[in-house]
């Protein structure tokens, strides 16, 4: 066999092995390019929402209202004491919560009238029509005060309704009393116009009468501080206080006796979780002592019930709500997908009924091209044509078969063809997407362990939470523990991965401070009453009967580390997106506002 004949039989050998590593070459630069799996919609099957309200009754409900006046009536058993004789009204002043027994007969009230009275004259002085200094009968009204709610002094009480009465007129003309009753009737709910006769009739008052007037004392802010703070100097251990020492309690006594009667009544705010006002009035009952106190202490506990309840219901309707908002942001991201989907197979019909200009193929050839296709085009391109030149120099006169060359050419413009796949589609990092929800799980056990090193590390561009550091102050230190053992979080869905960039959805629990705004404002007001009771006036009120900011941060501070006693009333969860950089060191975690604010309880 000459060299002719040898190089023939080696090309029809070595030129199916060369288009082979042609066409694997090819398929290397065009990679894996996955299409990225839709979002699939997660959804959670709730609890029935029938069963979740099964025992919320409303603050009017004919069944609450039976639950409460059973556990009345079960304690007026106990004592011995005739339903008839007695007049109740309770009012949760956080939730609205409302329940009376014979709450529009009108009782003798006795010294509770002191409490709307007082009220009057503070209005006054809100509206800078009188000081706390204003002369009434030869005293100061600071020491009129005192006088009718700490002593319950009679001949005080009347220097004030004289002096109320006489800044009005009526006609026909009537008694200073039947004025200072006009003046009070707002106070208590009423129009002065329209109110029952029995009204003016004596010092009679109704239960809902009592708690109208209760609650404008809770709600009227700094106005009426002085007053609450009187009250709960009054008498710290009779009628409602005698046995009852769980809770802070404003009250104002009525006492009576027009043998054999006896009227004995008592009216309060009781600071409970969830503050309450509350009113008894007895006329004649037997062991009213013991119903007095006995009653105080019911209703601080079935307050305290309630406040359980409700915050057991808020968890529930929270972890609800939670995993509806979940399901339909899931949903509304499979919408968008899908109609991205059908925006794309749209575009692509018209673009195929189109005939784009060379220039705008040329265009769109150089803009998505990377280095990986136009070099395997380059090998290709290289390859066919030594082939080509090879087989029109060695066919003329040779035994090369004609069907090899057709072959080759035809399998080099196959592999051309199976690199446009590479060039057009997305370019995933398939090792990387894995390790991106292992950085996130990372940075969020590491924060929870408070291991601040490890959270650091997992941080982009070398940034640092600072959620970790310590504090030196009392307060900041017990909020930021509160904060760290609040955090929790659950990794939602798969992760998305796009060339260096990565998102995954988390679901986060933390310790939401919006939250606290209500009770703090609450407790800050029971602190600053604390306050006014154990330190000198000095110290907490200015000349004006303001509280000094120095009582004002101290009384805050004192609320807040009560609160955070029990920071899980608080918590709330939120969804975060977390998004991903891929470096180096593999993938980390951008540092966004929207991560450190929800880390921080700024969930709003």
């Amino acid at each position: 066999m000459n060299i002719k004949d040898r190089l023939d039989k080696l090309a029809r050998k070595l030129i199916p092995l060369l288009l082979s590593l042609l066409l694997l070459l090819a398929l290397l630069p065009a990679g894996w390019a996955e299409e990225m799996p839709a979002a699939e919609a997660q959804t959670a099957a709730g609890e029935d929402a029938a069963d979740a309200e099964a025992g919320n009754l409303s603050p009017e409900s004919e069944a609450g209202q039976t639950d409460w006046e059973t556990r009345l009536l079960l304690m007026l058993q106990e004592h011995g004491a005739n339903p008839d004789t007695i007049g109740a009204g309770y009012y949760n002043l956080a939730t609205g919560e409302e329940h009376y027994y014979n709450g529009d007969q009108y009782r003798v009230s006795g010294s509770m009238y002191k409490v709307p009275l007082n009220m009057l004259f503070l209005d006054w002085i809100a509206e800078g029509k009188i000081t706390l200094d204003e002369p009434i009968g030869g005293y100061r009204y600071a020491q009129l005060l005192e006088g009718t709610i700490i002593d319950s002094n009679n001949e005080y009480a009347k220097l004030l309704w004289d002096y109320a009465g006489a800044t009005i007129e009526t006609n026909p003309a009537s008694t200073l009393y039947h004025r200072y009753r006009i003046l009070i009737a707002p106070i208590m709910g009423e129009d002065p116009d329209n109110v029952d006769d029995k009204y003016y009739e004596n010092n009679f008052f109704t239960p809902r009468q009592v708690i109208t007037c209760l609650r404008q004392l809770y709600d009227g802010g700094e106005r009426y501080d002085r007053l609450i703070e009187t009250m709960q100097r009054a008498e710290p251990e009779k009628y409602f206080k005698l046995r009852e020492r769980r809770f802070n309690i404003a009250h104002k006594y009525g006492w009576y006796a027009e043998d054999p009667i006896l009227y004995l009544n008592d009216c309060a705010l009781c600071f409970t979780e969830d503050p309450i006002a509350i009113v008894l009035f007895t006329t004649g009952t037997e062991n009213a002592y013991g119903v007095l106190t006995d009653f105080c202490t019911l209703m601080c506990d079935y307050a305290e019930e309630k406040h359980a309840e409700r915050l057991e219901r808020a968890r529930e309707e929270e972890q609800a709500a939670a995993l509806a908002a979940e399901q339909d942001r899931l949903e509304a991201e499979a919408a968008v997908a899908a109609q991205e989907a059908q925006r794309r197979t749209e575009t692509a019909r018209a673009t195929a009924t189109e005939k784009p200009s060379v220039t705008e193929t040329a265009e769109t050839l150089i803009h998505e091209l990377t280095l990986g296709p136009i070099l395997s085009l380059g090998l290709i391109a290289a390859g066919v044509l030594a082939c080509l030149i090879w087989f029109s120099i060695r066919h003329r006169g040779s035994r090369l078969n004609l069907w090899y060359g057709i072959a080759a050419i035809l399998l080099a413009a196959g592999a051309m063809i199976l690199c446009f796949p590479g060039m057009n589609g997305r370019s995933y990092v398939s090792a990387s997407e894995e390790d991106a929800p292992v950085t996130v799980e990372r940075f969020f056990r590491a924060l929870e362990s408070g291991d601040a090193a490890e959270a650091d590390a997992c941080l982009a561009y070398g940034a640092q939470s600072g959620l970790l550091n310590g504090s030196a102050d009392e307060v900041h230190a017990a909020v930021l523990n509160a904060l760290k053992q609040s955090w929790d979080h659950q990794l939602l869905g798969n992760c998305s991965v796009e060339k260096n960039r990565a998102w995954q959805e988390v679901q986060l629990r933390v310790l939401d401070f919006s939250r606290m705004e209500k009770d703090l404002q609450t407790e800050t007001r029971v602190q600053l009453l604390n306050l006014a009771r154990t330190m000198d006036r000095e110290n907490v009120f200015d000349a004006a009967g303001n509280y000094v900011p120095a009582a004002a941060g101290m009384a805050y501070d004192r609320a807040l580390l009560k609160l955070l006693e029990q920071p899980q009333n608080y918590y709330g969860t939120v969804g975060c997106r977390v998004e991903l950089t891929l470096s180096g060191d593999g993938w980390k975690i951008v540092p966004s506002r929207a991560l450190i604010s929800a880390l921080s309880g700024n969930l709003g």
